[in-house]
Formats: C-alpha cells, structure tokens, sequence
C-alpha cells in the first residue's frame, strides 16, 4: 500500500526565492567574506625588525609574496600602489626565502637590504607564504580588507587592464565600512 503525500505548490516558489536571495548577497565584485580571515604571523625583515600582522587592522592592506623570479615583476605594482594611495592602506611585502640553505641567509639578507630599501618581510621556513597559495615564479598582489579576507589576488607583471582590477578591488575594500564589533546578521539580511 502506497501512502500518496499532496504535492505542494511551495516548494519551488521557496527553491526560487532562496536562489536569488543567495545572488543578491553573493552579488558579483562583492565579497562573501567565504574565505576565512588570514590567521595572524609574525615575520621579520631584512633590517631584522619584526613586523606582527594581524586582523582585524585599521587600513586596507596590500601584501605582496614573491619569490626570487617574482620579484622582479613587484616594482611596477608597488609604484603604482604609492602614486594612488599614499597614506590610505598598508603596503606589506613578503619574500619567500625557503629554499635559502642556512649558510647563506645572511648574504641573501644583505642583498635584500642593497636592493629593497623599504622593509620585506623574509619567510625563511615558507608556511607563511604557502597560506596565502601564491603563484611561484610570479608577482602576487592580494588585497586584503580590514577584516582580514583576501578580496582579490593578481600575478604576474603589471599592465593597464591589471592595475585597474587591483584599484577596483581596493576601491571596493576601502568603501566597506570599518567594523568596531561583530554584527549579528538578522534572519533575511545578507552577511
């Protein structure tokens, strides 16, 4: 014996309504804030000072990871980065140095410190770098807002279209409003 359930009219209406709930909170160039916050670290640069980073921050950060080949393509970022937003986010810099045998750190410190005058941050043993899943062999610009979501990654050399996504994605970060506590999300309000 076959026990029959009415069929209800609802269920596709309720199926429609979550899915365009779904798109006006996931809308395109808006971040989900899906991506856990980065998780703090402590690094220290060439100079031997310790930079602490750690969210949520006051300022929009940029973070650059690099290693030997990628850095040769970070120059044309970062100018561009001053020129536009001097004084408005945090610019950090982080070289992966993990395949530096121990005998030869300080000399690659020394030539950092020949080459950057600004500070970088020298991950030596890589688990820094690696949590970020940079691109080797490239530049890797990641923005990060001031909770601490990656909000938009570029690589590689820089050009018009590039540098006009990577001010797009900060413009974006730096117009969200900056948290003092934890909101609560109301049932219906997107987080």
């Amino acid at each position: 014996m076959r026990i029959s359930r009415p069929s209800s009219n609802l269920q596709p209406i309720t199926s429609i309504a979550l899915l365009l709930l779904a798109a006006v909170c996931a809308a395109p160039g808006t971040p989900t804030n899906s991506e856990p916050a980065l998780a703090p670290f402590e690094l220290r640069d060439q100079y031997d000072v310790s930079h602490k980073i750690s969210f949520p921050a006051t300022n929009v950060t940029v973070m650059t990871v690099a290693d030997k080949k990628g850095s040769e393509q970070i120059d044309g970022w970062i100018a561009a980065l001053k020129e536009r937003y001097t004084g408005q986010i945090l610019i950090e810099g982080i070289a992966d140095v993990s395949n530096v045998p121990r005998l030869l750190r300080s000399m690659v410190r020394e030539q950092f410190k020949k080459h950057r005058k600004y500070p970088v941050m020298l991950d030596w043993a890589g688990p820094t770098v690696r949590s970020f899943h940079y691109h080797k062999d490239e530049a890797n610009v990641f923005v990060i807002d001031r909770q601490g979501h990656v909000t938009g990654h570029f690589t590689g050399t820089t050009n018009e279209i590039a540098l006009n996504e990577l001010f797009l994605a900060i413009d974006r970060a730096l117009s969200k409003p900056r948290q003092t506590g934890k909101r609560e999300t109301r049932p219906g309000e997107c987080d």
